[in-house]
């Protein structure tokens, strides 16, 4: 046996000294250093770290406008090497916010589950020592259809690094996308990722911002059924913050199931990608859905919210083909008037669609919102000229309850 295991040991020793060196990132780390002398990166900023995923993330800004972004992805990385180089590009910045995405390289070079773990941990450690204030995510590690021979190790990975995160309570979040990251044949979804089949698309990059931004607000909704079992076919209300902040939604239609599952800022898309969670598992005879407006507002196309609100339908009637969806029309109001051309393209394209399935229902909320001189009543509003008061959800009520099943 001695002669076996000594073999083995060489053998792993070979392998070893052929995986890649730190070193081959001077250059592309020197270069951050540069960036960074020419042009500070903002303080208090949040740090995006990590591999190509992270390197060729190009829309980030524009996705996180309200973060100061910093972006240092260096492709083809380790994660063991994100440590190494921890003190040039993490470090530094103190950043009140880091994002991490590696590991996926290691596991394909051959470094086990554990090797990888450890690095994260190393990694954790570090931020912990020097950057007590600052907060950690983990993104996890995505598989893709170019390395799908992989899944089982990425999976143990992901499960090793998310027990380790649970294990340490809140201090350190980990950020699960993988199972929207599948097709129902349970393989990626192809859509999701670039011609290389490796990395990210733009529809891949949607999934990974939505998970970052909601996660904790769609665990805190189903926290709400860990003793109090949902009704059996209710009808569940879903979308932004008018649908969150519906607080009467309850006591405005007694006798009817109804569940507030809004989530504040959230856009269609939000809730498309979070159905598996927030609308499936429920088997609601309804859905009624307010959502749009943010997305108009951040920059997208009617076309772009109408796809998505297609989607949605089509995602929800695939699993549960009898469910009535609803769409409260985007409401008008004073804050966001200058997009209202946008607006009324928007409802116009869902209200025809709505009109060739018996199974879906444009609710029209928008003439009982304007005052006589066709601008936005401004008595139904709360002081951010944006979100209802009492007595705009009063003109709701009227709208949409006659809508709503027995």
């Amino acid at each position: 046996m001695k002669p076996l295991f000594a073999l083995f040991f060489l053998a792993a020793a070979v392998f070893a000294k052929d995986l890649p060196k730190s070193e081959r990132f001077d250059k592309a780390i020197a270069a951050f250093e540069e960036a960074d002398k020419a042009s500070p990166a903002p303080k208090n900023g949040t740090l995006f770290v990590g591999a190509s995923n992270i390197r060729l993330w190009r829309s980030l800004p524009d996705r996180f406008k309200k973060d100061k972004i910093i972006n240092r992805g260096f492709g083809g990385a380790f994660l063991s090497e994100v440590v190494h180089f921890a003190d040039r590009i993490v470090l530094p910045y103190k950043p009140k916010q880091i994002y991490l995405n590696a590991g996926g390289n290691d596991l394909h070079l051959g470094k086990t589950p554990e090797e990888v773990l450890a690095s994260f941990k190393a990694f954790a450690a570090l931020v912990a020592e020097k950057l007590p204030k600052t907060k950690l995510a983990f993104l996890c590690i995505p598989t893709s259809p170019s390395r799908w021979e992989e899944v089982e190790t990425v999976n143990t990975t992901n499960k090793l690094i998310a027990d380790f995160i649970h294990a340490g309570g809140d201090k350190i979040e980990f950020i699960d996308y993988f199972p929207m990251l599948l097709g129902a044949d349970g393989k990626p979804r192809a859509e999701l990722y670039a011609e290389d089949q490796l990395h990210f698309s733009e529809a891949g990059y949607d999934v990974v911002t939505s998970v970052i931004k909601w996660q904790k607000e769609i665990a805190a909704i189903e926290v709400r059924y860990a003793e109090n079992t949902a009704p059996k076919a209710p009808i569940v209300f879903i979308g932004s913050s008018s649908i969150r902040m519906w607080k009467t939604l309850a006591t405005d239609f007694p006798g009817k199931p109804v569940l507030n599952h809004g989530f504040g800022g959230s856009e269609v898309f939000d809730s498309l990608n979070f159905a598996h969670r927030l609308v499936l598992p429920f088997q609601p005879k309804q859905i009624v859905m307010y959502a749009g407006g943010n997305d108009l507002n951040a920059g997208k196309t009617p076309e772009r919210v109408f796809a998505d609100f297609q989607a949605f339908v089509a995602r929800v009637h695939a699993a549960l083909p009898n469910t009535k969806i609803c769409y409260i029309s985007s409401a008008p109001n004073p804050k966001r008037w200058a997009q209202i051309k946008e607006t009324r393209a928007l409802n116009a394209a869902i209200q025809a669609f709505c009109a060739k399935d018996e199974r879906l229902q444009f609710i029209d909320v928008y003439p009982v919102m304007l005052a006589p001189n066709g601008e936005p009543k401004p008595d139904i509003f709360l002081e951010d000229k944006l979100h209802m008061n009492a007595k705009g959800y009063e003109l709701w009520k009227g709208v949409a309850g006659p809508a709503l099943m027995e």
